[in-house]
């Protein structure tokens, strides 16, 4: 079989219909593009079942266990703030519900956009392989904080600065503007994560007797137990 040295580590983009893969080759590599062809296809199937692994199953067990890890975490911060620990009953409920949003926000977030998008595969070598995957996510960083958000909802939900000057605690306003409150804090931080990031992860695929396999992973699923 010929061999053609494929240079300037740039094939093109074999095999791009499916998956929109971009295919490199390093140079000085010595592969035939027949090879490239069917070797770029094998990593594509098993990069696209740890994918659809990712989507169909281990998502949904991934954000149930987040919500109960972040939930138990803010409980177990307020625990030991001296500012909760100093509120009322009422304000302790509202502060619990506010919380409870934000994570439930945060989770719903996560569900809606992260995702894993195949971006290239790179043969350094004939039978080494590093596949880029790149992973988006809601932007964390653009949530502007809790005493910001507060503010915002209570005038959206109508709070007078009159009243906001004079609230010693937030029991002082009626149930219908805590309510309110609620309500536009979810919207607040629904808008806020609505903004993604982006993180490359790169896998390294090796060629063992004749069948391609890696040893990385995309994601850690017992992290998560």
């Amino acid at each position: 079989m010929k061999k053609i040295l494929l240079g300037l580590f740039i094939l093109g983009t074999l095999g791009m219909a499916q998956q929109n893969y971009e295919v490199f080759v390093k140079s000085g590599v010595k592969i035939s593009q027949s090879e490239v062809d069917r070797d770029s296809k094998e990593i594509e199937n098993i990069v696209n079942k740890m994918i659809n692994d990712y989507e169909t199953r281990d998502k949904k067990i991934m954000l149930k266990k987040s919500r109960i890890i972040f939930l138990r975490n803010v409980k177990k911060q307020n625990q030991n703030d001296e500012v909760y620990k100093n509120f009322n009953t009422e304000d302790k409920e509202f502060y619990d519900k506010y919380f409870e949003i934000a994570v439930n926000e945060m989770i719903n977030s996560l569900d809606k956009i992260s995702k894993y998008v195949p971006k290239s595969i790179s043969f350094i070598d004939k039978n080494i392989a590093k596949v880029e995957i790149i992973e988006i996510l809601p932007d964390f960083n653009n949530l502007s904080g809790g005493d910001e958000d507060v503010e915002k909802a209570a005038k959206k939900a109508g709070v007078t600065d009159e009243e906001t000057n004079n609230l010693e605690h937030i029991s002082d306003l009626s149930n219908q503007k805590r309510e309110k409150i609620l309500k536009y804090l979810g919207e607040e931080i629904r808008k806020e994560l609505s903004e993604t990031t982006e993180e490359s992860n790169i896998l390294e695929f090796k060629k063992v007797n004749g069948k391609w396999e890696t040893k990385d992973k995309l994601y850690d699923l017992s992290e998560f137990k």
